[in-house]
């Protein structure tokens, strides 16, 4: 399969901070914080900028505004090296922010605070997605090419719309929502080949039954993940420890990511995979997650969702 990706969704500015106890936890108001990192994330911004660094051809699909923040998620996403001719900045655009800040509970066990907003001190996320009725039908008849893969997170009329059309043209679709609900939320899974999704946000998946054709992915953390082929039993993989855990962001991001990543090296287009034998296609999707359950196991040991891009590159984050 082509490694190239177009990925419509959520794109956030992370500002990560750390907290200091000179005193020990346990004194109010005695910790010293201090910001250590503030980059490109969300859901879709990960995996854009996550499999450009693997050596995909990436291309995220995003209307940002024109603040510094919003400029700031633009130079992260060239500087990951994806190519940004979908990427936007004007007045009427959205950009989101979370604060995460790492720091301890009274007891001295490690917690993660986080809060979302938008430039100006709002305390809402900000987005624009393309128009169903104008914007994403421009967007497509400019479009030149067919990715090998479209990702997107959020059930946007917009980016349902250009899922099913790049999905007849033989992308394969990869939908990773937060929630199911309603219309937006079925029409999605519909338009889908591939539907990723945490227990902890989706614990019901009776849902499946409705869709045969396609491969369901449902991550479960510290008891690891299943996955149903084409109307098959769930198969379920023990979860991959690792020594240490600094930071679980991006764990998930992670996992699409290598799981993508492997899946194109070994599987010509989305007509193979759901074409095949059942038991070889579920012996590839388990094999793929297997070694994107250890990719995603390292991730968890450095700060920031992208932290062991940082070490590996010499600049490691850390408390």
């Amino acid at each position: 399969m082509e490694k190239t990706i177009i990925g419509s969704g959520i794109y956030f500015l992370d500002i990560i901070s750390v907290r200091d106890y000179p005193e020990g936890p346990s004194k109010r108001g005695g910790f010293i914080e201090k910001e250590v990192l503030r980059e490109v994330g969300g859901t879709c911004g990960n995996v854009m900028t996550m499999l450009s660094w693997m050596g995909w051809k990436a291309y995220p699909e995003v209307s940002l505004d024109d603040s510094e923040e919003g400029m700031k998620i633009r130079e992260d996403l060239e500087r990951y090296g994806c190519d940004p001719r979908f990427v936007s900045n004007s007045p009427s655009g959205g950009t989101s922010i979370i604060w995460c800040t790492h720091g301890l509970t009274p007891s001295g066990e490690k917690r993660m605070y986080c809060r979302v907003g938008s430039p100006g001190g709002s305390r809402f996320p900000k987005r624009h997605f393309l128009r169903r009725k104008d914007e994403v039908p421009k967007f497509l008849s400019e479009l030149d090419f067919v990715p090998g893969v479209y990702f997107f997170d959020s059930p946007a009329a917009g980016h349902r719309l250009i899922a099913k059309e790049l999905g007849s043209k033989g992308a394969l679709v990869y939908f990773e929502p937060s929630a199911l609900e309603g219309t937006p939320g079925r029409e999605s899974v519909e338009v889908s080949d591939i539907v990723k999704f945490s227990s902890q946000n989706i614990p019901d998946v009776s849902f499946t039954d409705a869709y045969p054709g396609k491969l369901f992915i449902q991550t479960m953390g510290s008891e690891g993940l299943r996955f149903r082929y084409g109307g098959g039993e769930w198969i379920t993989l023990p979860p991959v420890h690792c020594g240490k855990v600094v930071d679980t962001e991006g764990a998930g991001d992670w996992t699409s990511s290598a799981f993508l990543s492997e899946l194109a090296s070994v599987v010509e287009s989305k007509e193979a995979l759901f074409s095949m034998d059942r038991a070889e296609a579920e012996g590839i999707v388990r094999r793929a997650l297997e070694n994107a359950q250890k990719t995603a196991s390292r991730s968890v040991g450095f700060l920031s969702s992208k932290g062991m891009i940082h070490a590996l590159e010499g600049k490691d984050v850390a408390f």
